[in-house]
């Protein structure tokens, strides 16, 4: 069966590979010369035009990697009149699940089948033939794709319509990251005690804490130098974010599992940026704890220039009426027009910390004998500097 493939990277090209191992007549296509290039699998054909794929095709793999590729891929209907009335779309990028039911929409007004099928197990996986696979479609369609499918895949799971398939490719990333972050984490913890990274690892594989995750995750984030090296930490971080931001707007009322689970997913795209600064020669992030201590003590000195350090270039700050100010300058007026004032030093209270900043209860005694109640609300940049302050009133 003659089956084009467009998007040859490294989840795309293992999957054409094999298909072409297992008797498929595989016409392998990318935009990219070396991608292209690199696709070097004997007895396959390399084409660099999308629509003339799908014209020597019956079966039209697709994986781009994001929604803005596919959309600009295939969303006039050209990619789907080419590929012609009877032939059918078999997806493997992970995508938003509303972007593949159009698509099936406008696949179906050419006669061509569609199905989306995310997969998951990585290159070598796809080689052997050992993917697991996420299927959204109609029966007849999932049908006419089985020799495909079984061919890359050792566990089908068809979980139901087009976009199935894609919401259980990004629930099975919304563990694996989430996974990875927490993992990393408690590396992270342990190294801050003062435990060796490969003792520790070693140890928590020995023992209940072992998972693939573990032994994934904190080698995400070590030290990676020479040419490229924050690149790979950029590319690595908008891949995991592209499906991390998909899965915020999956249709649950669980939102508080849904949450936690973004939680620790936040945690690993934070650690990740901040591998990608230390390989540039970027000092850590400051904790923002010591930075919330920070700003206190430069309120209590009135030291414009100590509070002013402590905050991003773009930050925002919002006063309990709700006007706003945006940027260093701004803000340092607000600041030195209160500092002249004479308003009463603000007492720190109960402190909570959170994937969403910190927040810290306030109490401040005024001329008249009256008692301001307020709880402020820093979030932080990648430094630890102050993103955003919001300060709001109490009672």
């Amino acid at each position: 069966m003659k089956a084009g493939f467009i998007g040859l990277g490294s989840m795309g090209a293992p999957i054409a590979r094999r298909l072409a191992r297992c008797g498929f007549e595989v016409i392998g296509c990318d935009v990219s010369a070396e991608m292209l290039a690199a696709f070097d699998e004997p007895g396959t054909i390399r084409e660099t035009d999308p629509v003339a794929t799908a014209k020597r095709s019956e079966m039209l793999g697709i994986c781009v990697r994001t929604d803005e590729q596919l959309e600009s891929l295939a969303g006039d209907g050209r990619l789907f009149e080419a590929l012609g009335k009877g032939g059918i779309v078999i997806l493997h990028s992970t995508v938003s699940p509303e972007l593949a039911q159009k698509l099936a929409v406008k696949a179906k007004e050419y006669g061509v089948g569609f199905v989306d099928v995310g997969v998951s197990g990585g290159g070598p996986a796809a080689i052997e033939g050992k993917l697991s696979l996420f299927v959204g479609g109609e029966d007849a369609d999932v049908e006419r794709a089985r020799p495909w499918l079984e061919a890359i895949g050792k566990q089908l799971s068809h979980l139901g319509p087009v976009g199935r398939g894609q919401e259980g490719k990004l629930l099975n990333n919304l563990i694996s990251v989430a996974n990875y972050g927490m993992s990393t984490a408690i590396i992270d913890v342990g190294l801050d005690m003062g435990f060796d990274r490969q003792q520790l690892i070693g140890a928590f594989m020995a023992g209940s804490a072992q998972s693939f995750a573990l032994g994934v995750g904190p080698r995400m984030v070590q030290p990676r130098t020479g040419l490229g090296a924050t690149g790979s930490f950029t590319g690595l971080h908008d891949l995991l974010k592209k499906d991390v931001e998909h899965c915020r707007d999956l249709p649950v009322r669980e939102t508080a599992a849904l949450n936690s689970l973004l939680d620790a997913c936040g945690y690993m795209l934070a650690r990740i940026r901040r591998a990608a600064i230390e390989s540039e020669g970027g000092a850590p992030p400051v904790d923002p704890q010591k930075t919330v201590d920070a700003y206190f003590a430069a309120i209590r000195a009135k030291d414009i220039d100590a509070l002013m350090g402590l905050y991003a270039e773009n930050a925002s700050f919002t006063l309990p009426n709700g006007k706003s100010f945006t940027g260093k300058d701004n803000i340092r007026q607000v600041h030195l027009g209160v500092f002249a004032a004479g308003s009463p030093i603000p007492t720190p209270g109960t402190r909570f910390a959170g994937a969403a900043g910190i927040a810290v209860e306030i109490e401040a005694r005024l001329p008249d004998g009256s008692v301001r109640q307020t709880t402020n609300h820093y979030r932080f940049d990648d430094t630890g500097k102050i993103s955003t302050l919001g300060v709001y009133m109490r009672g």
